[in-house]
C-alpha cells in the first residue's frame, strides 16, 4: 500500500523500538549521503519520489506502528515535516512519533515536537536556536541520535526553507504491515538485519548508466557491459596485488573504481565553471581554513559525487571522454595514486587530468610522452592552494591541449604566452626547452629529461640550461655535477650540511629579507617548500653561487664528500659566514634551517621560526662554544648559555653566586651596534648592592637598566676581563 508520512502518522503513533540502532543519517561521516538523500526528496516534492518499502508491526486497536525497516527514512521525514511546518498555520501532530532506543532521545523528540515548544522557532539558525533553548540539556550532546537529529535539521535548513507542507505529500513509500503474515519478533530482527546497503560505487553506477545512451543500441549495451567487465577488470587486477586476503579484492576494486569516477567527474566539472557552485561553498570555506594547517589535500572532502555528476553527464560529450580514457588507459603510478582516494592532492588530481587529455585526444606514444612531460613540468612547479587555483589549472591545461593540435613542442617553442596561467618562469623554461629540441637537436630531449626526472627538480632545470649557455656538452657537464651533488644530499642531513657550508664559501646564498628570516634552504620536496627554498636560488642571481661551487677546482663528481670538505677547509675569511662554514652544528641548531638576520653583526639562530621561540645570538653562542663552555669562573658555580624566548637578549650566563643574600648573575652579551661584547651583573630583584656598585664603578662598570654593565670589550679581551671581574668578586 502506497502512503506518505502524514497519512501514516495521522493513523498511527510511530514508535522506534529498542531493537533499532541510533539515528545514523545525520552523523558527520554520513553527511554526503544525507545531502544526496535530501536532494532527492527536494526534487521529489515537485515530481514525486517513492522511498521503497517501510514495514513493521501495526496494532490496529491501539493505533500503534513499530517500524522494523524504514526507521532512518521515517525519522528524516519527521524532521523535514517539523521544519517545513514551522511557519505554517497547519500543525501536524508530530508528537505521535517517539524513540524507545534511549530515554534522552525520547525526551528530546517529545519536547521538540510539542506545539508550545515547536512554534517558538523560526526557519533560520535552527540548530543553534535549539541548542540555546532553555529546555535543552547539555547532556543531550552526548546522545548520538540527538546530535544526528540536530545535524540533519541544519542540512534541512539549507535546502527546505521555501518548501510548502503540502508538497511533501509527493514523497511516498510502500507500507507493509507484517502482522498480517504472523511473523515472530525473532524473525523481525533477522529481517531488519537482512542485507547490506548499496556501496557508493553501486549507487553511482546505477545513476551513471542512465546517462549512457546512444543511437546505436548494440554499442550502448556494450558500453554498459564494460562497467562490469573489462573496465572493472582494470581495477580488479590492481586490487589483487594490494590485498593479503583475496576475499578483500572485490571491495577494494569497487572502491578504486568509485574513486576513479569521483575524481574524473570532479575534473570534468571544473572544466566549465568559473567558481565552485553553492553546493560546494562550505567545502571552499573549509579548505581555506585548513589549507595551511591540516593539509588534508582536498577542498571536496566528504562532498558527494551526486552534488555535481548531473552537471557533468548531462553533457554527453563527457560520457564519450570517459569511454576514451578507460579504453586508452595506461596503468602507471599517476593512475594508481588517482584511484587511492577522493581526497588526493590537487597536484595529483591535475596530473591525471593532463593524462586524461592525452587519452581523449588519442595521442601516439611519442606525442603522448611529450605532452605528459610538458604538462607535468608545469603542474609540478605551480602552487595550487585554493579552489580557484585548481579551476585555473584545469582550464589552462584544457586550452593548451586543444590549441596545440597534438604537437606541443612546435606550438609553444616560439611563444611562452601560448601557455596560460602557469608560472612565468616555468612557461618560459618549457618554451626554451621545446625550441632546443625542435631547432637544435633531438638529443636535447633525452638529456633534458634525465635532469627533469631528478627526485628534487621535478621538471624545473632552467638554471642548468643557463649555466651551459645552451651548449649541450656543457649542459651535460653541469647536469651530472648537480645530480651527483643532490643525490649526495638526498635523505642525509649531514651531507646537506656540507652543501650549506660549501655554498656559503661562494657567497651569501641565503634567501630572505633584512629583518625577517633567512633560510639555508630545506631539501623538502613539496611544491610550497621548494618554492620557498632552493627554487628561489635557482630563479635568481644567487644561482651563480651554485655555479661557482660546481666550477670549483676541488669539485670532483666521483667523490662529492671529499670535494666539499676541501672547499670548506679552503675558506680563508673571518666573517659571519665563516662561523657556519667551520661549525655545521650552528646550522643544525636551527631546527627549521632559519636564522633571523638584521645585519652581518646582528644574527640569531632560531630553533623555531619566530623570535618568541627558543633562539640564541650567533656571536655570543660562538664565543661560548669555542672559549667558555665547561669553564667555571669562581665565585660563580655554573656556566651556561642562556637561550631566550622573548625580548631578553641571549647571553652566556654565569650563576650560582650570592652576595648579601642576593643571587647574582653575570651575563656576557654581544653588542651588535659596535660588534663588541659587554658584561652585565644583575639579580632578580634588579637592585645592585651599593657596596658592590661602588666596587664595579672602579672597574668602569656603568649603571644600565637596573644592572651594572661594562661595555665595548673586544672578543680577544673578553676572557681576561671576565677573569678579572670574577677574581675581585671572589675576594669579597
Amino acid at each position: 500500500m502506497t502512503r506518505n508520512f502524514m497519512e501514516l502518522i495521522n493513523e498511527y503513533e510511530i514508535t522506534i523500538p529498542l531493537i533499532q540502532r541510533d539515528y545514523a543519517q545525520g552523523r558527520d561521516k554520513e553527511k554526503a549521503k544525507a545531502n544526496n538523500f535530501l536532494n532527492a526528496i527536494l526534487e521529489g516534492t515537485e515530481v514525486g519520489l517513492n522511498l521503497d518499502f517501510v514495514y513493521g508491526k501495526a496494532n490496529i486497536e491501539e493505533k500503534d506502528f513499530i517500524p522494523l525497516d524504514g526507521q532512518q527514512r521515517l525519522t528524516t521525514l519527521l524532521l523535514i515535516h517539523w521544519y517545513v511546518s514551522l511557519e505554517d498555520e497547519y500543525v501536524p501532530n508530530l508528537m505521535k512519533f517517539s524513540y524507545e532506543v534511549r530515554s534522552s532521545t525520547k525526551d528530546f523528540i517529545k519536547i521538540l515536537t510539542n506545539e508550545n515548544t515547536w512554534k517558538t522557532f523560526s526557519k533560520f539558525n535552527i540548530k543553534e536556536s535549539i541548542e540555546n533553548a532553555s529546555w535543552f540539556f547539555l547532556s543531550w550532546k552526548n546522545d548520538p541520535t540527538v546530535v544526528a537529529l540536530l545535524n540533519m535539521l541544519d542540512l534541512i535548513e539549507q535546502k527546505f526553507t521555501s518548501v510548502k507542507l503540502e508538497s511533501l505529500n509527493n514523497i511516498t513509500f510502500e507500507y507493509l504491515d507484517l502482522n498480517k503474515f504472523n511473523l515472530t519478533d525473532e524473525l523481525y530482527v533477522k529481517m531488519n538485519a537482512r542485507g547490506k546497503p548499496l556501496t557508493d560505487f553501486e549507487n553511482f553506477k546505477s545513476n551513471f548508466e542512465n546517462y549512457i545512451e546512444f543511437d546505436d543500441k548494440e554499442y550502448e549495451n556494450r558500453v554498459k557491459a564494460m562497467l562490469d567487465n573489462q573496465w572493472l577488470d582494470i581495477f580488479w587486477d590492481i586490487s589483487k596485488n594490494n590485498v593479503e586476503d583475496m576475499s578483500d579484492a572485490p571491495k577494494l576494486a569497487d572502491s578504486m573504481f568509485y574513486n576513479f569516477f569521483y575524481n574524473i567527474t570532479f575534473n570534468f566539472y571544473l572544466e566549465n565553471i568559473d567558481k565552485l557552485s553553492c553546493v560546494l561553498d562550505n567545502k571552499i570555506k573549509e579548505f581555506s581554513a585548513i589549507s595551511d594547517k591540516k593539509k588534508k589535500n582536498g577542498f571536496i572532502e566528504e562532498c558527494s559525487i551526486f552534488d555535481f555528476y548531473k552537471n557533468v553527464y548531462e553533457n554527453h560529450e563527457n560520457i564519450e571522454k570517459i569511454i576514451l580514457i578507460l579504453n586508452n588507459l595506461i596503468v602507471d603510478n599517476s593512475f594508481n595514486v588517482f584511484i587511492t582516494d577522493v581526497n588526493i592532492s590537487q597536484w595529483q588530481r591535475a596530473r591525471f587530468y593532463a593524462l586524461s587529455l592525452g587519452y581523449i585526444n588519442g595521442l601516439d606514444d611519442k606525442e603522448f610522452q611529450r605532452w605528459k612531460r610538458v604538462s607535468f613540468n608545469l603542474i609540478n612547479n605551480q602552487l595550487i592552494q585554493s579552489p580557484d587555483d585548481m579551476i585555473k589549472t584545469v582550464k589552462a591545461l584544457k586550452k593548451l591541449s586543444k590549441n596545440c593540435n597534438n604537437d606541443i613542442y612546435r606550438y609553444i617553442k616560439d611563444n611562452s604566452d601560448r601557455i596560460e596561467y602557469f608560472s612565468k618562469t616555468q612557461r618560459e623554461e618549457e618554451c626554451l626547452k621545446a625550441a632546443l629540441i625542435e631547432d637544435m637537436s633531438n638529443d636535447w630531449e633525452y638529456e633534458l629529461k634525465k635532469a627533469e626526472d631528478n627526485w628534487y627538480l621535478k621538471g624545473q632545470i632552467g638554471f642548468l640550461i643557463d649555466f651551459s649557455n645552451n651548449n649541450i656538452e656543457k649542459f651535460i657537464e653541469y647536469r651530472d655535477k648537480f645530480l651527483a651533488l643532490w643525490d649526495y644530499a638526498k635523505n642525509n642531513e649531514n651531507n646537506q650540511m656540507h652543501i650549506y657550508q660549501g655554498m656559503l664559501t661562494k657567497g651569501d646564498y641565503l634567501v630572505g629579507e633584512v629583518g625577517v628570516n633567512r633560510t639555508f634552504c630545506s631539501f623538502a620536496t613539496s611544491v610550497r617548500a621548494k618554492f620557498d627554498n632552493w627554487q628561489k636560488i635557482f630563479n635568481s642571481d644567487k644561482k651563480l653561487y651554485l655555479k661557482e661551487l660546481l666550477d670549483d677546482n676541488n669539485f670532483d663528481i666521483s667523490n662529492i664528500q671529499s670535494s666539499l670538505i676541501a672547499i670548506i677547509d679552503n675558506y680563508a675569511y673571518n666573517d659571519w659566514k665563516s662561523l657556519f662554514i667551520r661549525n655545521k652544528d650552528y646550522i643544525k641548531y636551527c631546527n627549521q634551517l632559519q636564522i633571523r638576520w638584521y645585519s652581518d653583526n646582528d644574527i640569531y639562530l632560531l630553533k623555531q621560526k619566530q623570535m618568541n621561540g627558543t633562539h640564541s645570538e650567533l656571536y655570543s653562542w660562538h664565543l661560548y662554544k669555542k672559549q667558555i663552555k665547561s669553564k667555571i669562573f669562581l665565585p660563580f658555580k655554573q656556566t651556561n648559555y642562556h637561550e631566550t624566548t622573548s625580548w631578553e637578549h641571549p647571553s652566556i650566563r654565569l650563576s650560582g653566586w650570592e652576595y648579601e643574600n642576593q643571587a647574582y648573575y653575570l651575563d656576557i652579551k654581544h653588542d651588535c651596534k659596535n660588534n663588541t661584547f659587554k658584561i652585565s651583573l644583575h639579580n632578580k630583584n634588579k637592585v645592585i648592592s651599593l657596596s658592590l656598585s661602588d666596587l664595579l664603578n672602579t672597574l668602569e662598570f656603568e649603571a644600565e637598566e637596573e644592572q651594572m654593565t661594562l661595555n665595548n670589550i673586544n672578543e680577544n679581551d673578553i676572557l681576561d676581563k671576565v677573569n678579572e671581574v670574577c677574581q675581585i668578586l671572589k675576594n669579597l
